[in-house]
Protein backbone atom coordinates (compact mmCIF):
# COMPACT_ATOMS: atom_id res chain seq x y z
CA UNK A 1 0.00 0.00 0.00
CA UNK A 2 1.30 3.41 -0.98
CA UNK A 3 1.21 5.86 1.89
CA UNK A 4 2.22 9.52 1.96
CA UNK A 5 5.38 10.38 3.84
CA UNK A 6 5.66 13.81 5.38
CA UNK A 7 8.98 15.55 5.79
CA UNK A 8 10.36 19.00 6.42
CA UNK A 9 12.58 20.73 3.90
CA UNK A 10 15.96 21.87 5.06
CA UNK A 11 16.23 25.39 6.37
CA UNK A 12 17.91 27.86 4.02
CA UNK A 13 18.28 31.57 3.43
CA UNK A 14 16.74 33.51 0.54
CA UNK A 15 18.39 36.63 -0.81
CA UNK A 16 15.84 39.42 -1.21
CA UNK A 17 16.41 42.74 -2.87
CA UNK A 18 14.11 45.67 -2.29
CA UNK A 19 14.25 48.78 -4.44
CA UNK A 20 12.59 51.99 -3.38
CA UNK A 21 12.34 54.97 -5.71
CA UNK A 22 11.07 58.31 -4.54
CA UNK A 23 8.62 60.19 -6.77
CA UNK A 24 8.07 63.89 -6.19
CA UNK A 25 5.04 65.30 -7.99
CA UNK A 26 5.68 68.67 -9.62
CA UNK A 27 4.72 71.40 -7.06
CA UNK A 28 2.21 73.14 -9.35
CA UNK A 29 0.54 69.86 -10.28
CA UNK A 30 0.54 68.73 -6.65
CA UNK A 31 -1.15 71.97 -5.57
CA UNK A 32 -3.83 71.61 -8.25
CA UNK A 33 -4.49 68.02 -7.23
CA UNK A 34 -4.71 68.81 -3.52
CA UNK A 35 -7.01 71.77 -4.14
CA UNK A 36 -9.15 69.68 -6.52
CA UNK A 37 -8.50 72.09 -9.40
CA UNK A 38 -7.81 69.07 -11.58
CA UNK A 39 -8.57 65.39 -11.23
CA UNK A 40 -5.77 62.80 -11.46
CA UNK A 41 -7.12 61.46 -14.76
CA UNK A 42 -6.63 64.92 -16.27
CA UNK A 43 -3.12 65.61 -15.02
CA UNK A 44 -0.87 67.39 -17.57
CA UNK A 45 1.10 64.25 -18.45
CA UNK A 46 -1.98 62.58 -19.96
CA UNK A 47 -1.88 62.58 -23.76
CA UNK A 48 -5.04 62.30 -25.79
CA UNK A 49 -6.58 61.00 -27.94
CA UNK A 50 -6.38 57.28 -27.20
CA UNK A 51 -8.95 56.45 -29.88
CA UNK A 52 -9.22 58.24 -33.22
CA UNK A 53 -11.84 58.13 -35.93
CA UNK A 54 -11.52 59.50 -39.44
CA UNK A 55 -13.51 62.72 -39.90
CA UNK A 56 -16.80 61.80 -41.57
CA UNK A 57 -16.00 63.88 -44.62
CA UNK A 58 -12.75 61.97 -45.20
CA UNK A 59 -14.42 58.61 -44.58
CA UNK A 60 -17.23 59.39 -47.04
CA UNK A 61 -14.72 60.65 -49.61
CA UNK A 62 -12.62 57.48 -49.42
CA UNK A 63 -15.71 55.32 -49.88
CA UNK A 64 -16.67 57.42 -52.90
CA UNK A 65 -13.21 57.05 -54.42
CA UNK A 66 -13.31 53.26 -54.22
CA UNK A 67 -16.19 53.62 -56.65
CA UNK A 68 -16.86 50.64 -58.88
CA UNK A 69 -13.88 48.58 -57.74
CA UNK A 70 -15.04 45.20 -56.33
CA UNK A 71 -15.20 45.73 -52.57
CA UNK A 72 -14.12 42.19 -51.67
CA UNK A 73 -11.07 42.38 -53.91
CA UNK A 74 -10.08 45.78 -52.56
CA UNK A 75 -10.45 44.57 -48.97
CA UNK A 76 -8.47 41.39 -49.64
CA UNK A 77 -5.69 43.31 -51.36
CA UNK A 78 -5.64 45.94 -48.61
CA UNK A 79 -5.22 43.27 -45.93
CA UNK A 80 -2.32 41.72 -47.87
CA UNK A 81 -0.66 45.12 -48.33
CA UNK A 82 -1.09 46.02 -44.67
CA UNK A 83 0.44 42.72 -43.57
CA UNK A 84 3.37 43.21 -45.97
CA UNK A 85 4.06 46.73 -44.72
CA UNK A 86 3.95 45.66 -41.07
CA UNK A 87 6.43 42.81 -41.70
CA UNK A 88 8.89 44.92 -43.68
CA UNK A 89 12.63 45.17 -43.12
CA UNK A 90 14.95 47.86 -44.44
CA UNK A 91 17.42 46.89 -47.18
CA UNK A 92 20.32 44.87 -45.75
CA UNK A 93 23.63 46.70 -45.60
CA UNK A 94 26.74 45.34 -47.40
CA UNK A 95 28.28 44.61 -43.98
CA UNK A 96 25.22 42.58 -42.90
CA UNK A 97 25.38 40.57 -46.13
CA UNK A 98 29.12 40.04 -45.73
CA UNK A 99 28.73 38.80 -42.15
CA UNK A 100 25.95 36.41 -43.13
CA UNK A 101 28.00 35.07 -46.02
CA UNK A 102 31.00 34.52 -43.76
CA UNK A 103 28.91 32.41 -41.35
CA UNK A 104 27.38 30.46 -44.25
CA UNK A 105 30.82 29.75 -45.73
CA UNK A 106 31.88 28.33 -42.37
CA UNK A 107 28.77 26.12 -42.32
CA UNK A 108 29.38 24.88 -45.86
CA UNK A 109 33.08 24.30 -45.18
CA UNK A 110 32.16 21.92 -42.37
CA UNK A 111 30.32 19.76 -44.91
CA UNK A 112 32.28 20.50 -48.08
CA UNK A 113 35.83 20.97 -46.88
CA UNK A 114 38.29 22.68 -49.20
CA UNK A 115 40.86 20.03 -48.32
CA UNK A 116 38.92 17.63 -50.53
CA UNK A 117 40.04 19.53 -53.64
CA UNK A 118 43.46 17.93 -53.45
CA UNK A 119 41.93 14.48 -53.99
CA UNK A 120 39.88 15.46 -57.07
CA UNK A 121 40.72 15.73 -60.73
CA UNK A 122 40.65 19.14 -62.39
CA UNK A 123 37.19 18.51 -63.90
CA UNK A 124 35.77 17.10 -60.65
CA UNK A 125 37.22 20.02 -58.67
CA UNK A 126 35.58 22.57 -60.99
CA UNK A 127 32.23 20.78 -60.70
CA UNK A 128 32.60 20.55 -56.90
CA UNK A 129 33.43 24.29 -56.64
CA UNK A 130 30.32 25.18 -58.66
CA UNK A 131 28.17 23.01 -56.42
CA UNK A 132 29.71 24.59 -53.32
CA UNK A 133 29.16 28.14 -54.62
CA UNK A 134 25.53 27.33 -55.50
CA UNK A 135 24.95 26.04 -51.98
CA UNK A 136 26.46 29.20 -50.44
CA UNK A 137 24.34 31.48 -52.64
CA UNK A 138 21.21 29.46 -51.96
CA UNK A 139 21.61 29.75 -48.21
CA UNK A 140 22.49 33.44 -48.49
CA UNK A 141 19.37 34.08 -50.55
CA UNK A 142 17.20 32.25 -48.00
CA UNK A 143 18.58 34.27 -45.08
CA UNK A 144 18.78 37.72 -46.67
CA UNK A 145 15.72 39.95 -46.76
CA UNK A 146 14.76 40.53 -50.40
CA UNK A 147 13.98 44.25 -50.21
CA UNK A 148 12.39 46.10 -53.08
CA UNK A 149 10.47 49.38 -53.26
CA UNK A 150 6.67 49.25 -53.41
CA UNK A 151 5.36 50.65 -56.67
CA UNK A 152 1.98 52.37 -56.47
CA UNK A 153 -0.18 52.73 -59.54
CA UNK A 154 -3.71 54.12 -59.56
CA UNK A 155 -5.32 50.95 -58.17
CA UNK A 156 -2.52 50.31 -55.66
CA UNK A 157 -2.93 53.85 -54.32
CA UNK A 158 -6.62 53.17 -53.66
CA UNK A 159 -5.74 49.89 -51.93
CA UNK A 160 -3.22 51.76 -49.79
CA UNK A 161 -5.87 54.32 -48.83
CA UNK A 162 -8.29 51.59 -47.74
CA UNK A 163 -5.58 49.67 -45.87
CA UNK A 164 -3.73 52.53 -44.20
CA UNK A 165 -5.70 55.79 -44.13
CA UNK A 166 -7.50 55.29 -40.80
CA UNK A 167 -4.55 53.98 -38.82
CA UNK A 168 -1.95 56.41 -40.23
CA UNK A 169 -4.30 59.33 -39.61
CA UNK A 170 -4.82 58.11 -36.04
CA UNK A 171 -1.07 57.90 -35.43
CA UNK A 172 -0.39 61.33 -36.92
CA UNK A 173 -3.28 62.89 -35.02
CA UNK A 174 -1.95 61.50 -31.75
CA UNK A 175 1.67 62.54 -32.40
CA UNK A 176 0.82 66.04 -33.64
CA UNK A 177 -1.65 66.56 -30.80
CA UNK A 178 1.17 65.91 -28.35
CA UNK A 179 3.28 68.50 -30.15
CA UNK A 180 0.43 71.01 -29.89
CA UNK A 181 -0.05 70.29 -26.18
CA UNK A 182 3.65 70.52 -25.38
CA UNK A 183 4.20 73.77 -27.27
CA UNK A 184 1.02 75.85 -27.19
CA UNK A 185 2.85 78.78 -28.82
CA UNK A 186 3.75 76.75 -31.90
CA UNK A 187 1.53 77.84 -34.80
CA UNK A 188 3.22 76.63 -37.98
CA UNK A 189 2.78 78.69 -41.11
CA UNK A 190 4.36 76.13 -43.45
CA UNK A 191 4.16 72.33 -43.67
CA UNK A 192 6.48 69.95 -45.57
CA UNK A 193 5.81 66.21 -45.91
CA UNK A 194 8.32 63.86 -47.53
CA UNK A 195 6.68 60.57 -48.53
CA UNK A 196 3.28 62.19 -48.16
CA UNK A 197 1.31 59.30 -49.65
CA UNK A 198 -2.40 60.01 -49.64
CA UNK A 199 -1.97 62.99 -47.31
CA UNK A 200 -2.77 61.60 -43.85
CA UNK A 201 -0.20 63.88 -42.20
CA UNK A 202 -1.69 66.88 -43.98
CA UNK A 203 -5.19 65.94 -42.80
CA UNK A 204 -4.05 65.74 -39.17
CA UNK A 205 -2.03 68.97 -39.33
CA UNK A 206 -4.89 70.87 -40.93
CA UNK A 207 -7.26 69.70 -38.18
CA UNK A 208 -4.95 71.21 -35.56
CA UNK A 209 -3.49 74.30 -37.28
CA UNK A 210 -5.81 75.10 -40.19
CA UNK A 211 -5.87 78.81 -39.36
CA UNK A 212 -2.10 79.22 -39.20
CA UNK A 213 -0.74 77.00 -42.00
CA UNK A 214 -0.51 78.90 -45.28
CA UNK A 215 1.41 76.34 -47.32
CA UNK A 216 1.33 72.53 -47.58
CA UNK A 217 4.19 71.03 -49.59
CA UNK A 218 3.83 67.31 -50.31
CA UNK A 219 6.53 65.15 -51.90
CA UNK A 220 5.88 61.57 -53.04
CA UNK A 221 7.63 59.77 -55.88
CA UNK A 222 4.34 58.13 -56.96
CA UNK A 223 2.43 60.45 -59.28
CA UNK A 224 -0.72 58.38 -58.70
CA UNK A 225 -0.40 58.86 -54.94
CA UNK A 226 -0.19 62.62 -55.39
CA UNK A 227 -3.22 62.61 -57.69
CA UNK A 228 -5.22 60.54 -55.21
CA UNK A 229 -4.21 62.81 -52.34
CA UNK A 230 -5.43 65.84 -54.27
CA UNK A 231 -8.65 64.05 -55.24
CA UNK A 232 -9.32 63.30 -51.56
CA UNK A 233 -8.97 67.00 -50.75
CA UNK A 234 -11.49 67.64 -53.53
CA UNK A 235 -13.88 65.24 -51.78
CA UNK A 236 -13.66 62.81 -54.70
CA UNK A 237 -14.89 65.36 -57.24
CA UNK A 238 -12.37 66.46 -59.86
CA UNK A 239 -11.94 70.20 -60.43
CA UNK A 240 -13.61 71.02 -57.11
CA UNK A 241 -11.92 73.76 -55.10
CA UNK A 242 -9.55 72.42 -52.41
CA UNK A 243 -10.49 73.63 -48.92
CA UNK A 244 -6.87 74.11 -47.78
CA UNK A 245 -4.66 77.00 -48.80
CA UNK A 246 -1.67 76.61 -51.11
CA UNK A 247 -1.34 72.84 -51.44
CA UNK A 248 1.56 71.74 -53.67
CA UNK A 249 2.65 68.32 -54.91
CA UNK A 250 6.03 67.21 -56.20
CA UNK A 251 7.65 63.85 -56.97
CA UNK A 252 11.15 64.86 -55.88
CA UNK A 253 12.76 66.90 -53.14
CA UNK A 254 13.13 70.54 -54.22
CA UNK A 255 16.65 71.89 -54.58
CA UNK A 256 15.74 75.27 -53.10
CA UNK A 257 16.60 75.95 -49.45
CA UNK A 258 13.16 77.15 -48.34
CA UNK A 259 12.55 76.66 -44.61
CA UNK A 260 9.41 75.06 -43.19
CA UNK A 261 8.03 75.28 -39.66
CA UNK A 262 6.80 71.67 -39.56
CA UNK A 263 8.58 68.87 -41.45
CA UNK A 264 7.16 65.33 -41.57
CA UNK A 265 8.63 62.01 -42.69
CA UNK A 266 6.06 59.35 -41.92
CA UNK A 267 6.10 55.65 -42.89
CA UNK A 268 8.75 56.37 -45.53
CA UNK A 269 12.14 55.23 -44.19
CA UNK A 270 11.52 51.62 -45.25
CA UNK A 271 11.10 52.81 -48.85
CA UNK A 272 14.63 54.24 -49.14
CA UNK A 273 17.21 52.08 -50.91
CA UNK A 274 19.98 52.06 -48.29
CA UNK A 275 21.32 53.70 -45.16
CA UNK A 276 23.30 56.32 -47.07
CA UNK A 277 20.16 57.48 -48.88
CA UNK A 278 18.21 57.55 -45.62
CA UNK A 279 20.79 59.74 -43.91
CA UNK A 280 21.17 62.07 -46.90
CA UNK A 281 17.43 62.66 -47.10
CA UNK A 282 17.10 63.09 -43.33
CA UNK A 283 19.85 65.71 -43.33
CA UNK A 284 18.22 67.47 -46.28
CA UNK A 285 14.89 67.59 -44.43
CA UNK A 286 16.55 68.72 -41.20
CA UNK A 287 18.15 71.63 -43.04
CA UNK A 288 14.71 72.61 -44.36
CA UNK A 289 13.27 72.48 -40.84
CA UNK A 290 12.84 75.75 -38.98
CA UNK A 291 10.77 74.42 -36.10
CA UNK A 292 9.87 70.79 -35.48
CA UNK A 293 10.59 67.60 -37.42
CA UNK A 294 8.38 64.55 -36.88
CA UNK A 295 9.57 61.03 -37.74
CA UNK A 296 7.06 58.15 -37.64
CA UNK A 297 7.36 54.47 -38.54
CA UNK A 298 5.75 51.13 -37.86
CA UNK A 299 6.10 50.06 -34.23
CA UNK A 300 8.08 46.93 -35.10
CA UNK A 301 11.62 46.32 -33.90
CA UNK A 302 12.94 47.34 -37.34
CA UNK A 303 10.74 50.43 -37.43
CA UNK A 304 11.89 51.44 -33.97
CA UNK A 305 15.52 51.00 -35.03
CA UNK A 306 15.05 53.22 -38.08
CA UNK A 307 13.40 55.99 -36.04
CA UNK A 308 16.19 55.92 -33.48
CA UNK A 309 18.87 55.78 -36.17
CA UNK A 310 17.36 58.96 -37.64
CA UNK A 311 17.00 60.60 -34.23
CA UNK A 312 20.60 59.94 -33.16
CA UNK A 313 21.97 61.02 -36.53
CA UNK A 314 20.15 64.36 -36.49
CA UNK A 315 21.00 65.06 -32.85
CA UNK A 316 24.69 64.98 -33.81
CA UNK A 317 24.23 68.04 -36.02
CA UNK A 318 26.01 71.15 -34.79
CA UNK A 319 25.87 74.94 -34.95
CA UNK A 320 22.64 76.28 -36.46
CA UNK A 321 21.36 72.73 -37.05
CA UNK A 322 21.65 71.60 -33.43
CA UNK A 323 18.45 70.16 -32.02
CA UNK A 324 16.86 68.28 -29.16
CA UNK A 325 14.25 65.58 -28.58
CA UNK A 326 10.80 66.75 -27.53
CA UNK A 327 9.15 63.31 -27.56
CA UNK A 328 8.88 60.52 -26.73
CA UNK A 329 12.25 60.46 -24.97
CA UNK A 330 12.81 62.66 -21.90
CA UNK A 331 16.48 62.84 -22.94
CA UNK A 332 18.80 63.14 -25.95
CA UNK A 333 20.68 59.91 -25.17
CA UNK A 334 20.62 56.64 -27.07
CA UNK A 335 17.38 54.69 -26.72
CA UNK A 336 17.83 52.26 -23.78
CA UNK A 337 15.87 49.62 -25.71
CA UNK A 338 18.70 49.48 -28.24
CA UNK A 339 21.52 49.39 -25.70
CA UNK A 340 20.71 45.76 -24.86
CA UNK A 341 21.20 43.70 -28.02
CA UNK A 342 19.50 40.74 -26.36
CA UNK A 343 16.34 42.77 -25.79
CA UNK A 344 14.30 42.65 -28.99
CA UNK A 345 11.52 44.81 -27.53
CA UNK A 346 10.86 47.84 -29.75
CA UNK A 347 10.30 51.33 -28.40
CA UNK A 348 6.72 51.76 -29.54
CA UNK A 349 3.30 53.02 -28.51
CA UNK A 350 -0.27 52.00 -29.23
CA UNK A 351 -3.22 53.86 -30.71
CA UNK A 352 -6.79 52.66 -31.11
CA UNK A 353 -8.68 53.67 -34.22
CA UNK A 354 -11.91 53.07 -36.11
CA UNK A 355 -11.08 51.40 -39.47
CA UNK A 356 -12.62 52.46 -42.74
CA UNK A 357 -15.75 50.38 -43.30
CA UNK A 358 -16.59 49.61 -46.91
CA UNK A 359 -19.22 47.03 -46.01
CA UNK A 360 -21.16 45.98 -42.94
CA UNK A 361 -18.90 42.97 -42.33
CA UNK A 362 -15.59 44.45 -43.51
CA UNK A 363 -14.06 45.35 -40.15
CA UNK A 364 -14.63 45.69 -36.45
CA UNK A 365 -15.47 49.04 -34.87
CA UNK A 366 -12.13 49.27 -33.09
CA UNK A 367 -8.63 48.20 -34.02
CA UNK A 368 -5.22 49.09 -32.69
CA UNK A 369 -1.84 49.82 -34.20
CA UNK A 370 1.63 50.28 -32.75
CA UNK A 371 4.00 52.95 -33.96
CA UNK A 372 7.42 54.41 -33.22
CA UNK A 373 8.09 58.12 -33.45
CA UNK A 374 10.34 61.03 -32.60
CA UNK A 375 9.64 64.76 -32.44
CA UNK A 376 12.80 66.84 -32.79
CA UNK A 377 13.07 70.57 -32.13
CA UNK A 378 15.49 72.77 -34.05
CA UNK A 379 17.31 74.75 -31.39
CA UNK A 380 16.62 74.80 -27.65
CA UNK A 381 13.48 73.40 -26.01
CA UNK A 382 11.64 75.74 -23.66
CA UNK A 383 9.34 73.03 -22.26
CA UNK A 384 9.94 72.81 -18.50
CA UNK A 385 8.23 69.39 -18.44
CA UNK A 386 10.71 67.82 -20.88
CA UNK A 387 12.27 65.59 -18.22
CA UNK A 388 9.05 63.98 -17.02
CA UNK A 389 9.36 60.18 -17.31
CA UNK A 390 7.44 58.46 -20.10
CA UNK A 391 5.40 55.28 -19.60
CA UNK A 392 6.71 52.85 -22.22
CA UNK A 393 4.54 49.80 -21.55
CA UNK A 394 0.95 49.25 -20.34
CA UNK A 395 0.43 50.24 -16.71
CA UNK A 396 -0.30 47.26 -14.46
CA UNK A 397 -3.08 48.29 -12.07
CA UNK A 398 -3.29 46.02 -9.04
CA UNK A 399 -4.89 46.11 -5.62
CA UNK A 400 -3.37 49.02 -3.69
CA UNK A 401 -0.46 49.42 -6.10
CA UNK A 402 0.28 50.19 -9.74
CA UNK A 403 3.36 49.24 -11.73
CA UNK A 404 4.74 51.65 -14.33
CA UNK A 405 7.60 50.88 -16.70
CA UNK A 406 9.27 54.20 -17.46
CA UNK A 407 11.92 55.79 -19.64
CA UNK A 408 13.69 58.37 -17.49
CA UNK A 409 15.70 61.54 -18.07
CA UNK A 410 18.92 59.61 -17.40
CA UNK A 411 18.28 57.43 -20.46
CA UNK A 412 17.37 54.34 -18.45
CA UNK A 413 14.37 52.04 -18.22
CA UNK A 414 12.95 51.94 -14.71
CA UNK A 415 10.09 49.98 -13.20
CA UNK A 416 8.36 51.74 -10.32
CA UNK A 417 5.75 50.18 -8.03
CA UNK A 418 3.57 53.06 -6.86
CA UNK A 419 1.69 52.86 -3.57
CA UNK A 420 -0.07 55.57 -1.60
CA UNK A 421 1.93 54.79 1.53
CA UNK A 422 5.36 55.04 -0.11
CA UNK A 423 4.81 57.75 -2.70
CA UNK A 424 1.83 59.74 -1.46
CA UNK A 425 -1.75 59.87 -2.67
CA UNK A 426 -1.07 62.32 -5.52
CA UNK A 427 1.74 60.30 -7.13
CA UNK A 428 -0.15 57.03 -6.66
CA UNK A 429 -3.36 58.44 -8.18
CA UNK A 430 -1.52 59.88 -11.18
CA UNK A 431 0.28 56.60 -11.83
CA UNK A 432 -2.93 54.59 -11.51
CA UNK A 433 -4.81 56.53 -14.22
CA UNK A 434 -1.87 56.98 -16.63
CA UNK A 435 -1.54 54.74 -19.62
CA UNK A 436 1.04 53.56 -22.13
CA UNK A 437 2.48 56.64 -23.83
CA UNK A 438 1.53 59.12 -21.10
CA UNK A 439 4.06 60.99 -18.98
CA UNK A 440 4.15 61.22 -15.21
CA UNK A 441 4.35 64.81 -13.86
CA UNK A 442 7.00 64.01 -11.31
CA UNK A 443 10.71 63.68 -10.70
CA UNK A 444 12.05 60.24 -9.81
CA UNK A 445 14.78 59.78 -7.27
CA UNK A 446 17.79 57.52 -7.55
CA UNK A 447 16.92 53.85 -6.95
CA UNK A 448 18.00 52.72 -3.48
CA UNK A 449 18.74 49.02 -3.40
CA UNK A 450 18.74 47.24 -0.09
CA UNK A 451 19.74 43.63 0.36
CA UNK A 452 18.07 41.64 3.09
CA UNK A 453 17.97 38.04 4.24
CA UNK A 454 14.89 36.17 5.29
CA UNK A 455 14.75 32.71 6.73
CA UNK A 456 12.38 30.39 4.94
CA UNK A 457 9.85 28.46 6.97
CA UNK A 458 9.87 24.65 6.88
CA UNK A 459 7.29 23.40 4.41
CA UNK A 460 5.35 20.21 4.47
CA UNK A 461 5.40 18.11 1.33
CA UNK A 462 3.95 14.70 0.53
CA UNK A 463 5.67 11.97 -1.40
CA UNK A 464 4.32 8.61 -2.49
CA UNK A 465 6.43 5.64 -1.51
Amino acid sequence: MLAPRLFLTSTHFLQRYTCKISAAVEPDVLADLEQANIKPRKHPGIIRPNHVELPKQLSDTLKRIVGDHPVRKVLRDSQMLNHYIKSRHPPPTPLEIENKKRLIVEEVNSKMSLERLATLSEEEAARWKRKRELEINKRLGQRTYAWKPIEYGAYEAIVYAVARAAQEYAVMRRVLTELQLRDAHFNPRSYFDFGSGIGTGMWAASELWRESIFEYYNVDRSREMNELSELILQQGQENKQVALRNVFYRQFLPAIDTKYDLVIISHTLFELADKQQRLEILLNLWRKCDGYMVIVEEGTRRGSELVNEARQYLLRAEDEHQGHTLAPCPHDLRCPRLNDLADRTPCNFEISYAPLRLSSDSASDRQSSVYSYAILKKGAIADATQQWPRIVRPTLVRSKHSICRLCTQTGNLQEVIFTASKHGKAAYSCARVSRWGDRLPMALGTPQVKQSKSKSEPTEQSELA
